[in-house]
């Protein structure tokens, strides 16, 4: 069950990678559609995560408490957000500029935050997939019954991510908690490092896409999250 757990994990990345280079092509003639095939992609690598943390949890004797581990953690805090209705399901941008926004062709001022790749992965920075970092921090101080984490993770993951950091240089450019974002992209593929040590015995590739990633996740160095690449930008969607 491991294999065709890691193999539907394997061709979400897959499926968000092609995702992301329709977007803007499909952006200017289809925004709905657009923005639907793009959040259904990172819904489908947050449940495909999810699904291997259940099957370890059967199959393997919970060989790493995911919630203990910040690189796993986030990938459970964003996916039971969005599992629970909570903390506006932790929004992409796409979908946060069109609920505050007057009307989508409206133009807003934004904070990006990128992780990037270590000094030795040259050529190796991801691309972009925003989720606001507003809706994650409220999700974060939410009681445990609502956010099912345990009290620490609040800590735990603000550290991962050095969100202090980010937060003081957004404040500084006059940009609100609530307009900032950060890169989802390289926090997945940090979750696939962390989990390839308990998981390369247990699953047989099946395919090119499993068999890629269960190599790439043993080779490639894992984003720096502590450290930041800061853009401010204006965004405007079509009608």
């Amino acid at each position: 069950m491991l294999t065709h757990s890691f193999e539907d994990l394997a061709q979400t990345f897959r499926v968000m990678v092609e995702s992301y280079f329709k977007l803007n092509q499909l952006m200017t003639v289809d925004r709905p559609e657009a923005v639907g095939t793009i959040e259904t992609a990172i819904n489908a690598k947050l449940n495909a995560f999810h699904n291997l943390y259940d099957l370890m949890l059967q199959d393997l004797g919970k060989p790493v408490d995911w919630y203990a581990v910040p690189e796993l953690c986030i990938i459970l805090a964003i996916r039971n957000a969005r599992h629970h209705n909570k903390a506006n399901r932790i929004r992409s941008i796409y979908n946060y500029h069109t609920q505050v926004s007057a009307a989508p062709t409206d133009t807003r001022r934004y904070f990006y935050v990128d992780f990037p790749a270590p000094p030795e992965e040259e050529g190796g920075d991801c691309f972009d997939i925003h989720l606001s970092w507003g809706d994650i921090d409220t999700f974060l101080s939410l009681t445990r019954k609502e956010s099912r984490l345990k009290p620490e993770a609040k800590g735990l993951i603000r550290n991962y991510l050095n969100a202090d950091k980010f937060e003081a240089e957004a404040a500084s450019q006059g940009i609100a908690k609530e307009d900032t974002f950060i890169n989802f992209v390289p926090l997945a593929l940090n979750a696939g490092i962390s989990l390839h040590p308990y998981i390369k015995d247990h699953v047989t590739p099946e395919s090119t896409e499993s068999e890629y990633f269960l190599h790439h996740f043993k080779t490639t160095g894992a984003a720096i999250t502590t450290e930041h690449e800061y853009e401010i930008f204006e965004l405007s969607l079509p009608k």
